[in-house]
């Protein structure tokens, strides 16, 4: 079936909504066609099982998140990437909400389709930090000691605990809260 219709997005968001309100363990299929408006039938001619919609949203906040990463910007390299970490940290990505993102996290670590899933979506966003990083240390503007992989696997973990962080305070607030974000990301790139 075809990503981009309208069904297949009504799942996706009904999704997305169920498992972040209940978890993903105790979200029926059916409480997710009743959400989307469907029949379950229809629901499996989309999605085979809840691992298959899981997977699929981990891909669509993949998708959204990557671009707005490819998004033109104007300024050091350091602010592009700065930029993009708020941007992950504030924003998630579509269908995907700060508490849905700690529940898939946690399923992830349970489930080992959705495991390789997560894994493989947070490899490619890492190349995509990575391919800034590389751009600001060849621009002079970064370090050229800097372990990129062992960089970007940091900077995920800082955007996977700060937004764990959201899901539990709602009253967080990254840019008043972490008024001192971009000083810190420069001592860790600069020379």
């Amino acid at each position: 079936m075809s990503k981009n219709t309208e069904t297949y997005h009504k799942l996706i968001t009904a999704a997305a909504a169920c498992f972040a309100e209940k978890g993903f363990n105790a979200t029926s299929v059916r409480e997710i066609a009743i959400r989307a408006g469907i029949s379950q039938g229809a629901m499996y001619t989309y999605f085979a099982s809840k691992d298959a919609l899981i997977a699929a949203i981990v891909l669509e906040e993949q998708n959204s998140a990557l671009l707005a990463h490819q998004q033109a910007y104007q300024g050091t390299h350091l602010e592009r990437l700065c930029h993009q970490l708020a941007a992950c940290i504030s924003d998630v990505g579509y269908p995907v909400t700060h508490q849905l993102w700690v529940e898939i996290m946690a399923e992830s670590s349970r489930n080992k389709a959705l495991q390789q899933a997560f894994i493989d979506s947070d490899a490619v966003m890492r190349q995509s930090l990575a391919s800034i990083i590389k751009d600001g240390i060849a621009a002079g503007e970064f370090r050229q000691d800097l372990d990129i992989n062992a960089t970007t696997i940091l900077l995920f973990a800082l955007i996977d605990g700060l937004i764990a962080r959201k899901a539990i305070n709602s009253c967080f607030s990254f840019n008043r809260d972490l008024p001192m974000f971009s000083s810190w990301i420069a001592a860790l790139l600069h020379k």
